[in-house]
């Protein structure tokens, strides 16, 4: 006779294609158990983790997980799930009453299951301490919607019981969770040994079991593997030839699981490299250690940091100290250059034994990208669907959530999908999860401000405590800030933290349990130039060294802090000089124009860039030019930036080796025959008694992006000061001028007030952080957090912005900015706006935004549509901005977008 258990459902989808439309929930329970046992054997470095923080042995964890993970649904066995479907209430449970879901089932699951599985069990210790033994691990499984349970009261959940589970069903519960503990625990389990342990140990480990409940439910849940199935056999044969085959073969088909390769050396892992930079011959040669390990590079750019980087990844995954990679970068841009970089000819794939390792890509814009490479191999005869674009370097499922992505084998993406690991945002279990077994390289680590400065340390405790290795890459990166991260992975991995004494540059550093070492370095002799500077202060002196170098036949860039100065120099300059007409560059381009121009930029100053096509050409732009481009100007001018900042931009300046006239060199040992790096500084003059309007009586705007004056006006002294810098060799003076804590003292009395009000809002900034991130002792629970849905919680603070979708009205008809033939003419249409001034839409229009949300794909949800008519040779519309008056839109495909309410004040970026 069939057990009462299998008249509950678990799966029912309306959509479902098959003979059967529902899939009993206690099979459902054991295809979840099936694809974690799966799991856990082809990552056993997560079993060994859970073991290590638990204190439990293998053999009687492993058990215990997959046990758990068959219950983890015990909350759909409650009548108010079942009445979901009122439908199969009444065919499985004959009844045509209703019931009231009055709580989520990951809650009900949670508290039936502490209420009474010591009980079931015959465990009654398990019920002591209020069960704070069984909590952690019943949070973890119950949780695996993404956020943990609540914890109710004793008297709000003794109501909430009897209300969702009447004695029979409770009969029917107890009855699965028993015969399912026969099926997957032996008979001598030693619950003794779960009973001694530590409930803080079991804290630490839930976070790995929360992030394995969360996956194995996405793989058990996916009818690919697990269609519906009518309740015809026991438990024990869909077990043995029905769950554990299809787990199998998901495991096979998601792309999980894949090992590494041994360390083939640098040559074989980078064909390109002929002959090893300093620092990566230290990489292929420095010892590694067991346990976590931190590595903190410091190297010029164009130095190979990342290839070095990579060494000492590939080096730990064939020591056993690592199953993958996860590479952040500070920006989608430069995330989707670094995704182009490692992809090229496959050597992603050089880390791995297999050839099924898969390769993700991951941050907010991630599958509009993939979908672009779609569109592009269509042109060129190549695949015909997203999924096979996806496929191409990862598996359909890893590809269609970007969640999902930390866990393919090699990650590219945005350090913030790494941060939102320690973040109380749903599904962050899976990041952590992913991110814990896999080598942790974050690029350009001083791009990080007071916030995500704090994030990133507490992602390095995480990282450290899961058994995890960090390497951390920058080429400006301020002593403070090293030793605040050295601090943060020793907390994490328990060892006492070293205080870093090594000035030299550039410099390796390694951190272990086996100690700390400083590795001064010789520079990559390509790397070593002086720079010289040239102090401009006033604006016709700028225009007017940008005509000189261009009647040269010079190409150059003039480095903007702002959009509206970007845009405002651009006119002027045309307007000036139009016998050199001038590219303006900036991120308020409609996607489909910023691809276009940055693809005009990289042909005409990139790497294969010709003497012909860079003569006589002039960008100015913001920032944007040095996030992705690797664009290479003869001469450069930039807006007054912290010091930092100018040598990051100077990295764009003779960046590749070239002659005199602008060809590249090929010829081993040559030298540069442009006569040298010139910088020119728009600033204003550094005097001693500066106040408090010093910046802003020159750069307004500029002043508001960069508010710290007071490092502006070290940074300005010490290039007047040296009228230049020699790369390496005073890299480390100019940080340490600017950033070091004394500098302060040195400051004139008319700034200081201004460099503290920065630093109280820094403080702020590190508060909210603080308050924002998960504590790791605490375990995955939801006793000191709300946990929040995505749009909290942020990896950033900042001006908050609105994504504005370009329309153009013509005959009629509300058609996109881009016309394309991609199929995403509507995404290619957007960019992002502060809210200040664009945050709704104007009534006027209204007729035709809502005719064209009904033919977009997603139809316009979360997106302001501007809708735009021409007027002359500018397009025009309106929009209200976040004090709701009426603004004024304009955009050119040249310019870009420009916001007019009468009083112009676009300071941002």
């Amino acid at each position: 006779m069939q057990a009462d258990y299998f008249h509950y459902w678990g799966k029912a989808d309306e959509k479902y294609v098959g003979a059967t439309t529902w899939h009993p929930l206690v099979y459902h329970s054991l295809d979840v158990a099936a694809c974690g046992h799966a799991l856990l054997t082809v990552q056993p470095s997560w079993l060994r983790t859970m073991q290590r923080l638990s204190g439990l042995r293998s053999e009687i964890l492993q058990q215990w997980i997959i046990f758990l993970l068959a219950i983890h649904d015990a909350g759909k066995f409650s009548d108010g799930f079942q009445f979901l479907r009122p439908d199969l209430w009444k065919i499985l449970h004959g009844r045509t009453d209703k019931a009231r879901y009055g709580e989520r089932h990951d809650t009900l699951g949670y508290e039936l299951t502490l209420a009474n599985l010591s009980q079931w069990l015959r465990q009654p210790d398990l019920a002591k301490r209020s069960g704070q033994c069984l909590q952690p691990w019943l949070a973890s499984v119950t949780g695996h919607h993404g956020k943990p349970p609540k914890n109710l009261s004793k008297g709000d959940s003794a109501m909430l019981l009897r209300d969702h589970y009447p004695v029979h069903v409770r009969n029917d519960v107890k009855q699965f969770i028993l015969e399912t503990q026969n099926l997957l625990m032996s008979q001598d389990f030693q619950w003794t040994a779960l009973l001694e342990g530590q409930v803080e140990r079991y804290r630490q480990a839930s976070w790995m079991l929360s992030g394995l409940a969360v996956t194995a439910d996405w793989l058990g849940s996916n009818t690919r593997w697990f269609p519906y199935h009518k309740p015809d056999v026991d438990i024990t044969e869909y077990w043995n030839t029905i769950a554990l085959p299809g787990a199998q073969k998901a495991i096979v088909e998601s792309g999980l699981g894949s090992t590494t390769a041994h360390f083939p050396g640098i040559g074989k892992l980078f064909p390109h490299i002929s002959s090893s930079t300093p620092l990566q011959a230290w990489a292929e040669t420095v010892q590694m250690h067991a346990g976590p390990q931190l590595f903190v590079l410091e190297d010029l750019t164009g130095s190979g940091k990342t290839e070095a980087a990579l060494t000492l990844a590939a080096r730990l995954m064939a020591a056993g100290e690592g199953q993958g990679i996860y590479l952040g970068l500070p920006t989608m841009a430069t995330a989707d250059a670094m995704f182009d970089r490692v992809k090229r000819g496959e050597g992603w794939k050089r880390f791995f034994a297999d050839e099924h390792a898969q390769l993700a890509l991951a941050h907010s814009a991630d599958r509009l990208k993939l979908r672009l490479e779609e569109a592009n191999r269509r042109d060129h005869g190549y695949g015909t669907t997203e999924e096979q674009s996806a496929s191409q370097s990862c598996t359909a499922w890893l590809a269609d959530n970007r969640k999902k992505a930390l866990l393919a084998d090699f990650g590219v993406g945005t350090l913030d999908q790494a941060l939102l690991a320690v973040l109380p945002r749903r599904h962050q279990s899976i990041r952590l999860l992913g991110l814990a077994d896999k080598v942790l390289i974050v690029d350009e680590v001083h791009a990080c401000d007071a916030y995500m400065g704090e994030l990133l340390s507490r992602l390095l405790q995480f990282h450290a405590a899961l058994g995890g290795s960090v390497i951390l890459l920058s080429a400006t990166l301020p002593l403070a800030q090293r030793a605040r991260y050295i601090k943060a992975f020793a907390e994490g991995a328990e060892i006492t933290a070293a205080r870093p004494k090594e000035t030299a540059y550039p410099l390796a550093c390694q951190f272990s349990v086996n100690g700390f070492v400083e590795q001064p370095l010789a520079p990559r002799s390509e790397c070593v130039r002086r720079v010289s500077v040239q102090a401009l202060h006033e604006e016709p002196k700028v225009l007017e060294q940008l005509h000189d170098a261009l009647i040269q036949g010079r190409c150059v860039v003039w480095v903007r802090n702002t959009v509206a100065d970007a845009v405002e120099s651009w006119k002027t300059w045309n307007s000036t000089y139009p016998e050199y007409p001038a590219t303006v560059f900036h991120a308020r381009f409609a996607l489909v124009d910023r691809l276009r121009i940055g693809k005009e930029i990289d042909t005409a100053f990139g790497p294969k860039s010709t003497a012909a096509a860079r003569s006589g050409k002039l960008v100015i732009a913001t920032q944007v030019i040095e996030q992705s481009l690797d664009v290479d100007f003869d001469d450069m001018v930039t807006d007054l930036a912290p010091i930092d900042l100018i040598v990051q931009r100077a990295g764009r300046l003779q960046r590749h080796l070239r002659g005199a006239d602008g060809n590249r060199l090929a010829e081993p040992g040559a030298s540069d025959g442009r006569g040298g790096a010139r910088l020119g500084v728009f600033m204003p003059v550094p005097v001693e008694d500066a106040g408090k309007g010093w910046m802003r009586d020159l750069l307004p705007k500029g002043g508001k992006v960069y508010p710290d004056h007071g490092k502006l006006w070290l940074t300005a002294r010490w290039l007047m000061q040296h009228e230049g810098f020699d790369l390496p060799r005073q890299a480390r003076d100019m940080l340490e001028t600017v950033y070091d804590e004394a500098a302060f003292d040195g400051l004139p009395e008319g700034l200081k007030d201004v460099a503290l009000k920065v630093d109280g809002v820094c403080r702020a900034d590190q508060g909210i952080a603080r308050s924002n991130v998960l504590a790791f002792d605490e375990g995955y629970s939801s006793t000191s957090f709300q946990w929040q849905d995505e749009d909290e919680a942020p990896t950033r603070l900042g001006e908050k912005t609105v994504r504005v979708r370009l329309g153009c009205l013509v005959d009629g008809i509300l058609r996109p900015w881009a016309q394309t033939t991609t199929g995403m003419e509507w995404a290619l249409s957007e960019l992002s706006i502060p809210c200040r001034l664009i945050a709704k839409e104007s009534e006027r229009m209204a007729a035709w935004l809502a005719t064209a949300r009904m033919v977009m794909p997603d139809e316009g949800r979360y997106v302001v549509i501007v809708a735009l008519e021409r007027y002359g040779e500018a397009w025009c519309g309106y929009a209200r901005n976040q004090e709701d008056q009426e603004v004024r839109v304009t955009y050119s495909s040249l310019v870009g977008l420009a916001v007019d309410k009468g009083v112009s004040d676009e300071s941002d970026l």
